[in-house]
């Protein structure tokens, strides 16, 4: 099963999603946006998918560079300040977290769009600094962490709709 992949920006900025405006507001630009493959069956909820994928494994290099990078973190201080991720809002076709830390000011926006689960980030760099950052770990998020992030929310999509089975159509 494929995981998903990453979408065209501007499918995902031509709906009406809150987090538009707020991130606008405070000058955050989308940077990626990722779909899922497999669509949610009727009757599973985003808070129920997010849920299921927060609960499923990532695979070892994602573990690993997630642990270099809280290492990192300490040692050069980039979390400084940085309370991680913090819940903006909860609506029930999206879900909005926001940090910043020495880096970036960011969201992580968790959607639905035609049953299929997203997650966009939208950024803002935090100076020069920030700038170079994210552009070291851009091949890292782009080939690593995000293909991690939908494997494991495909396998989140199987496992809620293994139990929520879609009812036979009519003959």
């Amino acid at each position: 099963m494929s995981g998903g992949g990453r979408i065209d920006p501007a499918d995902h900025l031509r709906r009406p999603w809150r987090v538009h405006g707020l991130a606008a507001g405070e000058g955050l630009a989308l940077h990626d946006v990722w779909e899922v493959a497999t669509p949610l069956a009727p009757g599973v909820t985003l808070a129920a998918w997010f849920a299921a994928f927060r609960g499923e494994s990532r695979s070892l290099a994602s573990r690993a560079l997630f642990g270099v990078r809280a290492v990192l973190g300490r040692v050069l201080q980039l979390d400084r300040g940085s309370t991680g991720f913090v819940p903006a809002y909860q609506e029930p076709d999206e879900q909005l977290f926001r940090i910043t830390n020495r880096t970036v000011t960011a969201f992580l926006h968790i959607s639905v769009a035609d049953r299929r689960p997203r997650i966009a980030v939208y950024v803002r760099p935090n100076g020069r600094f920030g700038q170079a950052y994210l552009h070291l770990i851009e091949p890292f998020r782009r080939w690593v962490v995000y293909p991690a992030m939908l494997s494991a929310g495909g396998r989140a999509v199987v496992r809620l709709n293994r139990d929520h089975p879609s009812p036979d159509p009519l003959p």
